[in-house]
């Protein structure tokens, strides 16, 4: 039976909170990476962090997060209705530049930033033994995917790695999933993901789908812990 394992990468694969901190740090108000990270404000941002799932969302989420806004949740989803498209697309072209700029100048620094899950590892053994086809779906941007999993030993297949660049050319990783299904005669696969709303987007009845609850998921969410998620693959593709 042709079947895929799709993973989300960050929230999943690797805990990236730090990174993303700064770097909207950085945009927001131009601190340096390197200093002191208020630890209260960190926090406040890795707490609400679930409300966003694209890049463009950090644009209104900033002035929010930034500056502990208590209301935060209202006001993001009333931010939503009002989008100014340019100033979004500045926003994305500045926070990839930025990432960029980390990894080049400061190479040691950006990969200390995130770290990999324990899940991580289990993925990366069931990859290398070529026990289930595994599928990387995400909103981060595609080199900086290869290159971390480099760092951790684990050589991946380009062609199986599908990043911004490409995600976001589709109204949801949903509509993603549908169309690679179909394209490649998939006939079931398991998703796993941090962001209910990307969970949500999956319509798809022969996608089984795990909310990884120990991403950047939101209160109350029903999903999966690692240990779960991992027990529930193997189970999916009898490993």
């Amino acid at each position: 039976m042709n079947e895929v394992l799709f993973l989300d990468f960050d929230g999943v694969l690797f805990n990236t909170i730090k990174e993303v901190y700064l770097i909207n740090r950085f945009l927001f108000s131009f601190e340096d990476f390197f200093a002191r990270i208020d630890e209260d404000n960190f926090y406040f941002f890795k707490k609400h962090k679930y409300l966003v799932y694209n890049i463009w969302m950090f644009y209104y989420f900033n002035p929010l997060s930034f500056n502990n806004d208590k209301e935060i949740e209202q006001k993001f989803t009333q931010a939503l209705l009002n989008r100014d498209f340019d100033k979004e697309k500045v926003f994305v072209e500045s926070f990839l530049k930025t990432r960029y700029y980390l990894i080049k100048n400061h190479p040691d620094f950006w990969r200390n930033l995130e770290v990999p899950y324990g899940f991580f590892y289990e993925i990366k053994q069931i990859y290398q033994k070529k026990t289930a086809n595994v599928v990387i779906v995400s909103k981060k941007n595609k080199a900086s995917i290869l290159e971390r999993l480099q760092t951790y030993g684990l050589d991946f297949d380009p062609d199986k790695v599908f990043g911004y660049e490409i995600l976001d050319k589709y109204l949801s990783k949903g509509d993603f999933l549908e169309e690679y299904l179909y394209k490649n005669r998939i006939e079931r696969a398991v998703f796993v993901d941090d962001n209910l709303n990307n969970i949500n987007s999956v319509k798809n009845e022969n996608i089984k789908k795990i909310l990884a609850l120990w991403g950047n998921t939101g209160p109350n969410e029903k999903g999966c812990s690692e240990s779960e998620a991992i027990y529930e693959i193997r189970k999916f593709f009898s490993l």
